[in-house]
Formats: structure tokens, C-alpha cells, sequence
């Protein structure tokens, strides 16, 4: 019986250390697969997210980002960990653009670091008091910082700001609690930042059926910081983002926001294994 064969790459994306970074899988040549089979390999490699990478006519690669359970329009450690395997593999200049379900995405690539660039958001309050929202994330009142505001720079995520580091790092979220029926979010999640002299401790969070899962390195998070301060009159900034130093595996990411509100997000990529998949 026949099967296809197909490489694959995993890379720890945001990553400054060894096992540090969020592990991603990257699927080159993935032009033949349709969504059935995207879906299923996602689901076995088990990992936050899997990158698919086929043809574009117009920009240098097509993007389509899977967990396991269901495709994302946008996230950002997919989308950074496919511009360093196409500008490492195919040779491409150091800027070029990759299409996503949500959007295009300029790249830009400078000693090491790949940047992604956005520009556009949608934001709404939550439906939930401060007081409903301090109950969810098992915090004080008197840690909940500004005021927080679902933010969509490529796909929905409520982002809370938090008065310390250590509020950040007491955050047991019920995400059941988070349920807001007047944003369409992909799955349940919350993003809790705090920030002092352009050093930024987060954490982010999501749900897989009923599982709350802790994401090491969040891009698409970082994105909707940005947006965040840029529509609170924060920018321009330049902020580094510390995030999963609580579960013991460190990210590094790097945002900058102009007046204009464009959103760069960037970091590092160190590749960990290769192998291939045989598809039935």
C-alpha cells in the first residue's frame, strides 16, 4: 500500500535558551492536504499549534495554523517559526510577506531575530464585571490594573492587565467563567500582563475541550498587546516580553508599536528535530 511521505520540522519559536521557547511544527510543501488531513496531523503531534506551508501567487508562502482541536486564523510562534524555515530554506531576502486566514504578514529578518508586522484591530469591553473578573482568574480586585479589553489584531483574546508580577504569577484561571458571548473567539482565553521600565511579565491561557492549558509563547497575544496600548495612547513603545517563566520554560519576545498603531512582534528560532510523516 502506497503512502506519502512528507518532512517535517520542530523549532522552539521565541526561544533564547536551550528548551526554552514554544515548540511548533512546521509542515513544508503541504499544497496536497486538504483540511480533514491538516486537522489530524495537528492532532498528532499534539502540540500548541501546527504551521502548514504550500504556494501563494503573490506573497512568499500560503500559512494555514492548526491545534489540535481546531484552525486558527492568525498566531504569531506559527507564522515567526515559518518565516525562519522558509528564509533559511528557500534563501528569501530579508523581508518578504506570508498569507494567513486573517491577513497578510510582513516579515522582516535582522540578526537573528524575525519580526512579523500587523496593522489593524478590533477591541470591546468584556461582559464581565471586575468583579466577575477577578473571581476568574482566582486574583484581589486590587490587582486588576487598567481597564482590560477584548482585543482582535487576527483573532479575538481578552487581554487584562495586572498590577505586579506576582499577580501575574498567582493567576488560576476558571476559563469557563471568561464565556463572553458577544466576541467570537476561536477558544476561551485570557492574557495577563503586567509591565514596569518596558519589561513586560505575561502569561497567557487557553482551553482545549475542557482541559486550561498554559501557552509558553503567544505571538498573537503579544499582537494584541500592542493593540491594547496602542488604543490606550501607550505608543510609541518598545517593550521585551518575558512570558512562561512559571512553568519553567522562558519566551522572549519583542514588541514595538509606532503612533500609527503598526504592531511588530519578533524573536528568535532554534530548530530541535527534523523527520517525515507518512500519510496514508
Amino acid at each position: 500500500m502506497s503512502s506519502t511521505v512528507l518532512n517535517y520540522a520542530i523549532v522552539n519559536v521565541f526561544a533564547e535558551t536551550a528548551w526554552g521557547g514554544n515548540p511548533l511544527a512546521i509542515v513544508p510543501n503541504a499544497d496536497a492536504l486538504d483540511s480533514t488531513t491538516m486537522q489530524l496531523i495537528a492532532r498528532q503531534f499534539n502540540l500548541s499549534e501546527t504551521v502548514f506551508i504550500s504556494h501563494a501567487d503573490t506573497d512568499a508562502a500560503r500559512l494555514r495554523i492548526f491545534t489540535p482541536d481546531h484552525e486558527m486564523p492568525f498566531a504569531g510562534h506559527p507564522t515567526i517559526g515559518a518565516a525562519w524555515w522558509l528564509h533559511t530554506h528557500h534563501h528569501l531576502p530579508d523581508t518578504f510577506s506570508l498569507s494567513t486566514q486573517a491577513k497578510t504578514v510582513q516579515i522582516t529578518h535582522d540578526d537573528g531575530i524575525y519580526r512579523l508586522q500587523i496593522s489593524g484591530y478590533e477591541s470591546q469591553p468584556p461582559s464581565l464585571s471586575n468583579e466577575g473578573l477577578a473571581d476568574a482568574l482566582n486574583i484581589s480586585m486590587a490587582d486588576l490594573g487598567a481597564p482590560a479589553r477584548w482585543m482582535n489584531s487576527g483573532t479575538w483574546q481578552l487581554v487584562v492587565p495586572l498590577n505586579s508580577a506576582e499577580a501575574v504569577h498567582r493567576v488560576r484561571p476558571q476559563l469557563a467563567a471568561l464565556v463572553d458571548d458577544t466576541v467570537s473567539a476561536a477558544h476561551l482565553n485570557v492574557y495577563v500582563w503586567h509591565e514596569v521600565d518596558n519589561q513586560v511579565t505575561s502569561r497567557y491561557f487557553f482551553n482545549i475541550d475542557n482541559a486550561v492549558l498554559e501557552d509558553p509563547g503567544t505571538g498573537s497575544a503579544c499582537c494584541n498587546l500592542g493593540a491594547w496600548a496602542h488604543e490606550a495612547g501607550r505608543a510609541p513603545l518598545a517593550w521585551h516580553i518575558t512570558q512562561a517563566e512559571s512553568i519553567n520554560r522562558p519566551n522572549h519576545l519583542y514588541l514595538e508599536v509606532n503612533h500609527t498603531g503598526d504592531i511588530t512582534v519578533g524573536g528568535r528560532v532554534m530548530p530541535f528535530s527534523t523527520g517525515q510523516l507518512n500519510l496514508p
